[in-house]
């Protein structure tokens, strides 16, 4: 197979790529980032009473009629009320009552007054006004934010946690979302073992299956940890035929180039899964690997760490973000100045790490192979340097990709 274009490789893998449509139903609390599978409608009235805003009196608007500083009105407190309380009979039309915030506004009144605004005689009950109160001043409304059977959120919406205060506010537990893809992580290589076990000779730490699996986490789609298999086609073939059904979309990192143990090729022959694409015109992480298995697909990303995350970046992201309806985080592309040199020829299209603030793009003419990882600290950005680019200096226009 030939070289193919960035852009055609994302066409061809979002053609073999549906969004999840599988429903569950989550609490409200766990319902963060999902989207909603059905539109919600108020099951209440909210608030579900007449309430007051504010700690106050009150009492019948007509009472205050030409209250002033020069003329006080002075009415006679028949009770106090709080948040939580309910009175139930209904106040005498020439009194008033004593109201916190939150609480029911009794029947007989329709205003508030704050405290602030008047003189309270605890030992004679009596309260002095120096100003007239409109009908319904300060007065929260039954229904005001929503009224029963309104149509609070759309079938489709992400859910924030603006989301979740609302459902809490209308006494809804549970929310019913479409399910988050499931992705598989799978890390080949003989050389390969976990941290927090001792390193023999020839052995490397994995670290591609922790990158990748850390990004899937932060966009909010569930990743599976497999543990690293060796360079073994019958071993590595059978390990996706008994897992690829329990998963949405397959990852893997290394076995993809022309080495003696790059066996994913003949691991998908084993498997009869249908070649989609090898090889992207891109810089690091040509030998990608894309196929397909019982509708399936599988992304076979390279085995070096930055070269895997740029596979990742361009080529990962697009399927996941369709998998999962639009609910991943998305990626922005800007022009931007450069900051330092990268001194280079690009003969592909080339990207490299890069920290991106204010306009500017920072970057470091060392640590560019696709083999570093330590690289990546306090970066933020992938810059894209044109095929054909000699090299980039202090105040070149690149194109910047912002990946967190």
């Amino acid at each position: 197979m030939e070289l193919i274009s960035l852009e055609n490789a994302i066409n061809i893998l979002l053609q073999h790529i549906s969004p999840i449509k599988q429903i569950e139903e989550k609490s409200i609390l766990d319902s963060l980032g999902f989207i909603l599978s059905e539109d919600i409608y108020s099951p209440i009235n909210n608030p579900p009473f007449n309430r007051s805003p504010l700690d106050g009196f009150s009492f019948n608007s007509d009472l205050s009629l030409g209250a002033s500083k020069n003329n006080p009105k002075t009415l006679t407190v028949h009770n106090e009320i709080y948040a939580g309380d309910h009175l139930y009979e209904d106040v005498p039309s020439n009194m008033a009552v004593r109201i916190m915030t939150g609480a029911p506004i009794p029947n007989g009144c329709d205003c508030v007054i704050k405290q602030e605004e008047v003189i309270f005689n605890e030992n004679s009950n009596l309260l002095t006004i120096f100003r007239e109160l409109k009908k319904y001043e300060n007065f929260c409304f039954l229904g005001e934010d929503l009224s029963l059977g309104d149509l609070v959120m759309n079938r489709g919406e992400i859910i924030t946690y603006s989301h979740i205060g609302v459902l809490a506010s209308l006494g809804i537990e549970n929310a019913k979302v479409f399910k988050k893809p499931k992705i598989g992580i799978l890390s080949l290589g003989s050389e390969l073992t976990m941290p927090g076990t001792e390193l023999k000779n020839g052995q490397i730490y994995n670290s591609n299956l922790f990158t990748i699996a850390s990004k899937l986490n932060y966009l909010g789609v569930e990743a599976i940890l497999y543990p690293p298999l060796k360079d073994d086609i019958d071993e590595v073939s059978n390990f996706i035929d008994i897992h690829l059904d329990e998963i949405d979309l397959l990852i893997t990192t290394g076995g993809v180039s022309v080495g003696k143990k790059d066996i994913m090729h003949d691991v998908l022959k084993k498997i009869n899964a249908e070649r989609l694409f090898w090889k992207v015109d891109i810089q690091p992480g040509t030998p990608v690997l894309a196929s397909l298995k019982n509708e399936k697909l599988i992304l076979s990303l390279s085995g070096n760490p930055f070269a895997s995350l740029v596979n990742f970046e361009l080529l990962g992201r697009p399927v996941l973000d369709k998998l999962s309806s639009g609910t991943i985080k998305k990626t922005s592309t800007i022009l931007a100045e450069v900051v330092g040199n990268f001194s280079k020829k690009s003969i592909k299209r080339r990207f490299i790490r890069g920290y991106y603030s204010e306009g500017k793009v920072y970057i470091n003419n060392d640590k560019h192979s696709s083999g570093t990882i330590s690289s990546l600290l306090g970066k933020n950005s992938i810059v894209e340097i044109s095929s054909g680019t000699p090299f980039l200096i202090d105040g070149d226009k690149v194109k910047v990709i912002l990946i967190d």
